[in-house]
């Protein structure tokens, strides 16, 4: 039997082909989306297709909104790769949202949001915050959306935790006692953690802070320390699930967000001292309530592509440039990419504000540096314009 699952807010559906294992796990793994089943129309794209596999318990997994080859999995792990699809699904339905690839847990009526690092322990971290009695909106995909006044505003999914296995041996046994007793769909290589009283699909919070983990496998003291707004920005750059959004609308956000937002990283080697560690950021003032219309995203233009380098160039009109602390980040017009510039390319940025050839570049740059080769400075400068043309940020006069 073909069915459609239609998830709340997502117009296209994840389509079921003889896979009846995937409906019995999806009320542990989607508790709190609300999702109906109807039988699959022939005009209807499916966001993800799971497809039952004569002779073979593992099941035909096919994404239709990334670029990559169907997989086998066994049933458990077609449901996690549905839900990463799920989660790309869901901003393409709902201009108002970008989604990080990031965690999200509630403490003190505000949302600390944590971007994902290799190996941080991000999952981990959200189940023992939620055994100690806070709500996870999300531990692995954040939806923020950006009112007019006010702070960024997290969205619940609805998703349970989920952790992977096997738990190690450091993590307090305690902790891994308790998650273990928890059901919930499971494999060899997840278990998901359908917890009461978390938050479902939709329920908002606004942001509190952006904390980075710094995971020790030493004996470290839990603490929290701030850092510079561009250590965020350079994690979230790769953390954005939403690759369609115009890039420059999205720095605006970000840049603004960071500004108003405090950025701090959790070093921690010991699980139950990082949870009360971050239990002491909870007292902090009322946030001020989120105001007027959110922002629409608009869709990046992936058409463009860069001519050769000519005798003069500028700055493209329509560039989005944003300091964040000491770093300069910028977005093409086409919004296609956001794009960080070190402290001499922003200065080269600086002196392109004008149309100017690149040989009087050349020559200012051998006055600055006087030492530097002059074959080295002309081959970093055109390697450095080359780039700058083929991310759209400049062009030649008269383009």
């Amino acid at each position: 039997m073909v069915r459609d699952i239609f998830f709340q807010g997502v117009d296209a559906p994840l389509r079921l082909v003889g896979a009846d294992a995937v409906l019995e796990l999806l009320p542990g793994v989607a508790w709190g989306w609300p999702y109906r089943i109807a039988e699959a129309g022939l005009s209807t794209s499916p966001f993800f297709t799971i497809r039952a596999v004569p002779g073979d318990i593992r099941l035909r997994c096919e994404s239709h909104v990334e670029d990559r080859p169907p997989q086998l999995w066994d049933p458990v792990n077609a449901v996690c790769d549905a839900m990463t699809g799920l989660a790309i699904a869901l901003p393409m339905s709902n201009p108002r949202l970008i989604c990080l690839h990031a965690a999200g847990v509630a403490l003190g009526g505000r949302l600390l949001v944590f971007p994902n690092i290799r190996r941080a322990g991000k999952s981990t971290l959200s189940a023992a915050l939620a055994r100690a009695g806070h709500r996870v909106f999300s531990d692995d995909v954040v939806p923020l959306s950006f009112p007019a006044k006010g702070p960024a505003v997290g969205h619940g999914l609805g998703l349970a935790p989920r952790l992977r296995l096997p738990l190690p041996e450091s993590l307090p046994a305690g902790f891994r006692d308790w998650a273990e007793a928890v059901p919930g769909p499971r494999n060899r290589q997840y278990h998901y953690l359908p917890l009461p009283g978390q938050p479902v699909h939709g329920e908002r919070l606004p942001m509190g802070a952006f904390v980075l983990l710094d995971r020790r496998d030493m004996p470290t003291p839990a603490r929290l320390s701030p850092v510079p707004p561009d250590t965020a920005m350079d994690a979230l750059l790769h953390q954005n699930f939403t690759r369609d959004r115009h890039s420059g609308e999205v720095l605006e956000v970000m840049a603004a967000t960071l500004a108003a937002t405090p950025v701090w990283q959790l070093t921690y080697a010991d699980l139950a001292e990082a949870v009360a560690c971050l239990a002491g950021v909870a007292g902090w003032p009322d946030p001020a309530p989120p105001q007027g219309e959110e922002r629409r995203f608009g869709p990046a233009d992936l058409g463009f592509r860069a001519g050769p380098l000519g005798a003069v160039v500028h700055r493209r009109d329509r560039c989005v440039e944003r300091w964040i602390g000491e770093v300069l980040y910028l977005a093409d017009p086409e919004g296609r990419a956001i794009q960080r510039m070190d402290p001499l390319a922003a200065a080269i940025w600086a002196m392109l504000e004008e149309p100017v050839a690149p040989e009087e570049l050349e020559v200012a740059l051998g006055e600055a540096f006087p030492e530097t080769p002059r074959e080295r400075i002309a081959a970093d400068l055109f390697a450095l314009l080359a780039g700058l043309a083929e991310a759209g940020l400049i062009g030649n006069v008269g383009a």
